[in-house]
């Protein structure tokens, strides 16, 4: 993709997504290193995307399912009593429940860390289903309190594959003939976690070879991954294949031996051994450093002086200093210490100069002051909202759960229609729940507003969203029950009867079946 369009958006500022879709305001955003605010709206559904220097660090919205203890919940990582019970801890103290979750030793550092991250990316996929709805760019950022990052580039490729529109896809593919890569790509393919059939489409773009010669992927799978590197500027296309320029290596027969390689440098002195933190203390530093001020992150109070600071910093650098760890590992230790190393410096630049040091305890004096309040009442404590419920308006939250189990009584009264538009609303909320998608296919089936192929290629589409859907393989076996094909609805019910052991309706499915 051409940078032009992407100068564009940054210019206009405010549209609408069928003209510039999500995709495109992630890369222009990130392209240029933006720091800015992505407010979107469809619907009454709204989305708050915060991005620091491209990247997207942090992510609002009035969807009840996309916070973060609702998400622990749905991954089995957190009981439903430990949310309720941290959460409810967390709106009496007023402080985020990722501390209340470390400080009760119900998730690990490390673990909450990930969770966060995969969280904060589900929540960024969602918008790639939005084709219709409104955005609005603001540079005026609030605070960055989070220390999650997402990387733009793999969250596209993600984006496209999992979540876009076969439809979209299909389209954007449509006139592509020979592939090629691109001559000035947005990003570097280091970037990239690729999948080997994406490394397969790259290296067929490296031979300039024909699109319908790649073998070994489905075409739906084809058409995504081609969109995606289009879009990322990773690949062109022509109507011509590309010669590919040859490389020569020059072995001149006159030319001069290689100099013999240097003798190794003497063996250094082994440093001295420090007080290196643990890599639990290393995430839950990282993941908290952002919320808190230098006496904070210090760990001193406001009536100590230089010298505890010094002492403290000293302390505390010790600890975190970045040559400690390895450069390239998994958990990013390394690049984590440093951060928080650099916190820790700035923290304690701020308290030895007695000015910044008296505007931060005049500050903290104030927020004190504002926080005093009588005693909540166990009933306020109960409905007041913790940071992580808090929605970006004062419309009240949208629960796709809740709409779901609201569909499946309408449709069990008999009343179809109004089943189908509560799952539609679900489905809206999130596109990469399988099963909402299935409950939207088999209600329009069964009001006879979607034919059976159409059905089950819907279908099966949830099934590539969510394998683990039972609802979505119940609804396809019973469609191609309808066409037929009563040995592949067999397959389906199978798999079914393994997802969902206890559904009656699964049970009275094979029976009629056989």
């Amino acid at each position: 993709m051409p940078h032009e369009p992407l100068d564009a958006v940054l210019r206009t500022r405010a549209g609408n997504l069928q003209e510039t879709p999500y995709p495109i305001l992630l890369l222009a955003l990130a392209v240029h290193e933006k720091s800015a605010l992505l407010s979107l709206r469809r619907g009454p559904l709204q989305k708050e995307i915060v991005f620091d220097a491209g990247s997207p660090v942090d992510c609002r919205s009035n969807i009840a399912t996309e916070t973060l203890g609702r998400f622990l919940v749905a991954t089995g990582k957190l009981s439903d009593r430990d949310y309720h019970d941290a959460l409810t801890l967390s709106a009496s103290r007023g402080v985020p429940l990722e501390e209340i979750l470390t400080e009760r030793n119900l998730i690990p550092p490390s673990e909450l860390y990930r969770m966060s991250q995969q969280s904060l990316g589900r929540k960024l996929l969602e918008p790639f289903s939005w084709k219709s709805g409104t955005y609005e760019i603001s540079y005026d950022v609030p605070a960055i309190e989070s220390a999650l990052r997402v990387k733009v580039p793999q969250l596209v490729l993600t984006g496209i594959l999992k979540v876009e529109t076969q439809e979209s896809a299909d389209e954007a593919v449509a006139d592509v003939k020979y592939l090629a890569l691109a001559d000035d790509p947005l990003f570097d393919l280091g970037e990239f976690r690729l999948t080997p059939e994406q490394q397969k489409v790259v290296d067929a773009a490296r031979r300039s070879a024909a699109m319908s010669s790649i073998t070994g992927i489905a075409p739906d799978d084809l058409h995504r991954i081609v969109y995606a590197l289009l879009l990322l500027g990773i690949v062109s296309f022509t109507d011509e294949p590309v010669p590919a320029t040859p490389h020569f290596e020059l072995d001149h027969p006159f030319a001069a031996p290689s100099p013999p390689p240097p003798p190794p440098p003497p063996a250094a002195a082994a440093p001295k051994q420090v007080e290196r933190a643990a890599s639990e203390e290393i995430i839950a530093t990282y993941l908290a450093h952002r919320r808190k001020d230098a006496f904070e992150l210090l760990g001193v109070t406001e009536r100590e002086g230089p010298l505890e600071f010094t002492r403290s910093f000293l302390k505390m650098s010790e600890k975190f200093v970045p040559f400690q760890f390895e450069e390239k590992t998994p958990d990013g230790l390394r690049e984590k210490a440093q951060e928080v190393f650099l916190a820790a410096a700035r923290a304690y630049a701020e308290l030895v100069d007695p000015e910044r040091r008296e505007a931060l305890i005049k500050k903290r004096t104030q927020k004190r002051q504002q926080l005093v309040a009588p005693p909540p009442s166990p009933e306020s404590t109960a409905t007041k909202r913790a940071p992580e419920q808090r929605p970006i308006s004062k419309e009240a939250l949208i629960d796709p759960e809740a709409l779901c189990r609201n569909g499946r009584e309408l449709a069990a009264a008999g009343k179809m229609r109004e089943a189908l538009s509560s799952f539609e609303m679900a489905a809206e909320c999130d596109a990469q729940n399988g099963t909402y998608a299935a409950e939207v296919a088999w209600a329009r089936f069964q009001l006879m507003a979607t034919p059976a192929t159409n059905a089950l290629k819907l279908l099966k589409n949830a099934i590539r969203i969510d394998p683990r859907s039972g609802a979505a393989h119940l609804y396809a076996a019973k469609v191609l029950t309808t066409l037929g094909n009563r040995a592949e609805a067999e397959s389906y019910l199978n798999r079914a009867a393994m997802l969902m052991p206890r559904d009656l309706r699964v049970v009275e499915a094979l029976k009629a079946l056989k």
